[in-house]
Formats: structure tokens, sequence, C-alpha cells
């Protein structure tokens, strides 16, 4: 009888992952006749600095993700990650945020123009750059947005996400508390009830399930590397990641739940 369950199982997990590769290849092959059209932009955000961002267009009535680099970086970090969104019907706006530097050879415009103008770029300019971006898409689409961060632009979206309506769901890739002590993001987030995904690698799996805590547990998706250690930041949705599929049949499966 043991034997006869233990098969069972087998079977079970087999069939789970065939669904899933299902999904996956799907997702990845049949919806890629999709044209997608990239161009840079600028607009302004409220205290007057020029914000550059790749728009990423496949059709212009369809919802957006709003796309945030980690501190240090820039809109380049999602030149790869963007594509693929795209091809789940959503398109993607990359924003070089006032925190950053370069990424995938790739200059962050909004820093440079930061410097020149000698504006601030703390916690609450960098959130002014996020809603910026919200507002921009909004006017555009009229439709909700999802928010995609990493690090501490990762916290950020979580934090925007709680106050502006106009968010329909958030995704963060390890997040954390980089603005002690101004601000506790843990205390910050736990009254989101809006669908909230996030993940790490497995080492700092622990401190952001403990980030997210305070959270509902109908609204947070969880996601702990399986396969792998998993990687820090959008490197673990990246190509050269030997084990990335498993975090995007993750995020594929949060995105379809939003339908």
């Amino acid at each position: 009888m043991q034997k006869q369950q233990r098969h069972s199982g087998l079977r079970s997990k087999a069939i789970l992952l065939v669904s899933l590769a299902g999904i996956l290849f799907f997702t990845f092959i049949f919806s890629s006749f999709n044209t997608i059209r990239v161009k840079t932009i600028t607009f302004t955000a409220d205290d007057g600095l020029e914000l550059t961002a790749d728009e990423y267009i496949i059709d212009p009535f369809k919802p957006y993700v709003l796309l945030f680099h980690e501190q240090g970086s820039s809109r380049g970090e999602y030149s790869t990650i963007a594509r693929r969104l795209c091809k789940l019907d959503y398109n993607c706006l990359a924003l070089d945020l006032r925190n950053g530097g370069n990424d995938n050879f790739v200059s962050n415009q909004t820093a440079k123009q930061l410097r020149e103008k000698h504006l601030e770029s703390g916690l609450s300019e960098i959130e002014q750059d996020m809603l910026a971006a919200i507002k921009y898409v909004g006017e555009k689409s009229n439709l909700p947005v999802v928010l995609f961060g990493s690090g501490a632009n990762g916290s950020l979206s979580l934090k925007v996400a709680l106050s502006d309506s106009l968010v329909r769901a958030v995704i963060a890739v390890s997040p954390g508390e980089y603005f002690m002590p101004e601000i506790k993001i843990q205390d910050a987030i736990s009254d989101l009830n809006k669908p909230v995904f996030i993940t790490s690698s497995k080492a700092e799996f622990p401190y952001v399930s403990e980030l997210a805590s305070g959270i509902d547990i109908d609204y947070v998706t969880l996601f702990e590397p399986k396969q792998g250690e998993g990687e820090r930041g959008t490197r673990s949705f990246s190509v050269d990641y030997e084990y990335n599929t498993e975090y995007w049949l993750a995020l594929i499966l949060f995105f379809k739940d939003l339908m």
C-alpha cells in the first residue's frame, strides 16, 4: 500500500512539473508573435528632475508593469526581463531612478541629470520618481499597473503600492530594510492589501519572509528557490543563472492569478 501511495505521489509531482513546463512553453513560445516596440522617453518628477525610461509596448491598450532597478543600477537591468514580461500581455516601462548608476552597458540618465541639477536623492525623492512613472502610464492606458522592484527599490515599491490606488500588485525581489532609521519597511507595509510576490536567494529568504510577515497571508506569495541557492535581485531571473526557470514559473503563476 505504501509503495502504491509513493508511486501515486511521484505521478502527481510529474504531472505538476509537466503542467508548469506547459505553462512556460505556451507563454514564451506562442505569445512570442507579439511585436515589441521599444523607445526611450522622458518625463518629469515633481521636483523638476527629468526622468529617463525605456518603454516596451506591445499594445497601447494593455496594462503596464513598471520596472524599478536596484540602487546603483539603471533601466538596463531589465532589458531582457521586460521583453519576457511583454509575452505575458503587458507593456513595460523600465525607469532610471535617481539612486542609480550603470547596468548592462546602459548609463542611468536620471542620475546624471540629478548630479547636474544638484537635487536630492532621498527616500521621498525616489518615491517621487516612482509616482511620476505611475502617473505617466496611468494617463496613457488608464489601467491598473504592476510594480516590479529590486533591492531597496523593491522595498519602496511595496510602500508606494500601499497608498497609490492605481497599483494593482507588486513584485519585490530581495527587498530589505535599507532605509532605517528613517523608516521600517516591515511596519510601513503591514496594511498592504494587494497581491504581492516576494522572492530572493535562499540565503536571504528568512530575512524577506520576516519583512513580509505583517502582510495578510491572503495577499502575499513568498517564493523560496528549491533547485539551487538562488541569486540576489533580478539576477535570479537572468538567463545567466542556471535555475532561473523555477523563478519564472512561480512568477507566471502569480500573473495568472491576477487575470
